[in-house]
């Protein structure tokens, strides 16, 4: 009895050839879930560690209010923490690619990041800036930057896109700056900034006294803010979910314990309400 077969292929092999090509094909994306962390036995983050005071390096290492939650947070969980401090250029991308687990970086909460990303509820609230040298009667106010160079972190960060935005409104009454330029961070825009490479900086509420401190007394001085409140978050993907749950397990702990008030304390020098709902934006999950 002849055996079955298709086009002179037999049976057991159109199996495999079919199995071969199911494996090749792209499988949906699998959810990276606390248990799955904990029975590895690490997590790994990605920062930018150029935000003082919520994240910095001191004598090489790490510092700052978001590695005090996440030190609490890894403690909680039971395991190793290995922390990669990256260009905030790639920081998202890095996390799209599934290179490490989530985000611990300062990042405030835009509808165009809540689309792509799963943020945790705030850790802070923040209003975006402008800072000058102190005297300088070029820059004004921050409703008239005619003439005015102003520096900021290059894009995607949420300062800038917020800065960006104010200074588009500015256009139709001929009151915009004359020229935006970028930098690594909002470290290096300060140092531009003090270097007269720029006339005006964008910074916030949160970060600006911290990252001016260590220039000489009344250097700079605030010249007005260009946003509403933002709140600031970690994100995990938007496939992991649970994650992000559990890190928010952690977080509300640390709040209702009163230790992030602590903490808030420490760094910035006073405490901040955070919310449990309503502060996602449109779109966010």
């Amino acid at each position: 009895m002849p055996s079955s077969s298709t086009c002179g292929w037999p049976a057991i092999g159109i199996a495999a050839a079919f199995t071969f090509v199911a494996a090749m094909l792209p499988r949906e994306a699998e959810a990276v879930t606390l248990k799955e962390i904990q029975a590895r036995g690490k997590l790994v983050v990605a920062t930018e560690a150029a935000y003082k005071p919520f994240e910095f390096v001191e004598q090489g290492k790490i510092v700052g209010y978001d590695k005090d939650i996440l030190d609490l947070i890894v403690a909680a969980w039971g395991v190793q923490l290995e922390q990669l401090d990256l260009p905030f250029a790639g920081l998202l991308t890095g996390l799209t690619e599934k290179k490490y687990d989530f985000v611990c970086t300062a990042l405030l909460m835009n509808p165009q990041r809540a689309e792509k990303y799963a943020f945790t509820m705030p850790i802070a609230q923040s209003r975006v800036l402008l800072i000058k040298r102190k005297g300088d009667t070029k820059v004004k106010t921050v409703d008239d930057l005619t003439g005015v160079v102003v520096g900021t972190a290059a894009p995607p960060g949420g300062q800038t896109a917020a800065f960006m935005i104010h200074n588009d409104s500015l256009k139709a009454a001929n009151k915009a700056a004359k020229n935006v330029v970028f930098f690594q961070g909002s470290i290096d825009t300060t140092l531009a900034l003090f270097n007269r490479q720029v006339d005006a900086a964008v910074n916030s509420t949160l970060t600006w006294r911290p990252e001016t401190g260590s220039y000489p007394k009344d250097t700079f001085e605030l010249v007005g803010e260009v946003s509403s409140t933002f709140w600031i978050g970690w994100v995990t993907r938007l496939e992991d979910l649970e994650l992000r749950d559990a890190i928010n397990v952690e977080i509300r702990k640390l709040r209702d314990s009163g230790k992030l008030a602590e903490l808030q304390k420490k760094w910035f020098g006073f405490a901040m309400e955070i919310p449990d709902t309503g502060y996602l934006p449109p779109g966010g999950k």
